[in-house]
């Protein structure tokens, strides 16, 4: 017997001409890709030199956050592409996505909470769909969208953001004969204390074990 719960995410069709792309973005977005153009912010790819200055940027985003980091070595491995934002020659965001047959999958994205005044994120995006598009993939997947969220939470804003870049949600069905495993998929998702009492409970052995202080 097997078991099943529900995820989402965010799928941009790569398909549409870039024309039709850009319009399908709400006024947010056009306006933060403007605004980060207007700033001067350029985007590049990563080499394996720019990891060190990334990580850093990466960690501070994540505890930020509540969340405990994973090793750079883990996060190496699982990025197939970085994208990184630089403003005045300085890295102050940057987004890993992963590389599948016909699709880009955001990874993870990070930035420097000084300079998001000048839209990094926004810029981020857009030169994915861009670089996706003429690389000929077919779909970018925003990496994620989580269900039943409620205004005032962490992961709504998230959403939110996502939601601003035309894409259509989609839902798939995860399947397991472990009964606990998909009980504890639902319970995480739909109660937020548990998922905060769990991030919480890792940022605080990350941070007693490393000796390092929460940003």
């Amino acid at each position: 017997m097997e078991f099943k719960d529900v995820r989402a995410t965010i799928e941009i069709d790569l398909e549409k001409g870039l024309e039709e792309l850009w319009r399908n973005l709400d006024k947010d977005a056009r306006w933060g890709v403007k605004k980060a153009k207007k700033e001067d912010l350029k985007i590049k790819i990563g080499k394996q030199e720019n990891w060190d200055e990334f990580y850093k940027i990466y960690k501070r985003t994540i505890i930020r956050g509540g969340i405990a980091p994973k090793e750079k070595k883990e996060l190496i491995k699982e990025t197939d592409k970085l994208f990184l934002c630089l403003k005045n020659g300085i890295i102050i965001a940057g987004a890993a996505v992963k590389l599948r047959k016909d699709r880009v999958e955001l990874f993870l994205n990070a930035s420097l909470k000084d300079f998001l005044k000048y839209q990094p994120n926004n810029i981020l995006y857009w030169a994915i769909i861009v670089w996706s598009k003429e690389k000929g993939y077919k779909v970018f997947d925003l990496g994620g969208y989580q269900l039943g969220t409620r205004k005032g939470d962490k992961l709504y804003e998230v959403n939110r953001f996502k939601e601003r870049w035309g894409g259509e949600i989609k839902e798939y069905e995860i399947l397991s004969k472990n009964p606990f495993y998909i009980l504890g998929r639902k319970i995480v998702r739909n109660i937020n204390f548990v998922k905060r009492w769990r991030d919480k409970r890792k940022l605080k052995k990350y941070l007693e074990n490393g000796k390092i202080k929460k940003p």
